[in-house]
């Protein structure tokens, strides 16, 4: 009789925000990401429609010598959230460094999902269904 040995690949999903522009091109003094809506960061939503099952963590990748992150409350998603001060000059950079420093904490085979600050209405069905699809 023949031996069968079954591997178990436990997959994790993680999220990864860029947060890291300045909003220039908005031309005002808070950075888009920090803009109010609902009155919260624009952040917040985005962060917050990431921070649920079955998503373990959500790396927001901010700006070095971002300020403005710690004034905020993050209570609500406290122990999924991890800030990352590694931001570039343009979203593809921060991206990038986002993806460099979370390599020590994510596995080869996690999914990362990568969703931008400014998009922060980004519906429950939606990421449900691009989960169902990798």
């Amino acid at each position: 009789m023949a031996d069968f040995v079954v591997a178990l690949v436990v997959v994790a999903f993680v999220a990864l925000i860029p947060a890291a522009g300045s909003g220039r091109r908005m031309a005002r003094e808070t950075p888009k990401q920090y803009v109010r809506l609902a009155g919260m960061p624009m952040l917040y939503h985005a962060v917050r429609s990431l921070a649920a099952e079955p998503i373990d963590t959500v790396f927001v990748v901010l700006a070095p010598g971002d300020g403005l992150f710690a004034r905020h409350d993050w209570g609500e998603v406290d122990g999924r959230l991890e800030p990352l001060y590694c931001g570039g000059a343009t979203r593809r950079e921060s991206v990038y460094n986002g993806l460099i420093a979370a390599m020590t904490s994510v596995d080869a085979d996690d999914w990362v999902l990568v969703h931008d600050a400014a998009r922060p209405c980004l519906p429950r069905e939606d990421l449900d269904r691009l989960i169902a699809e990798v």
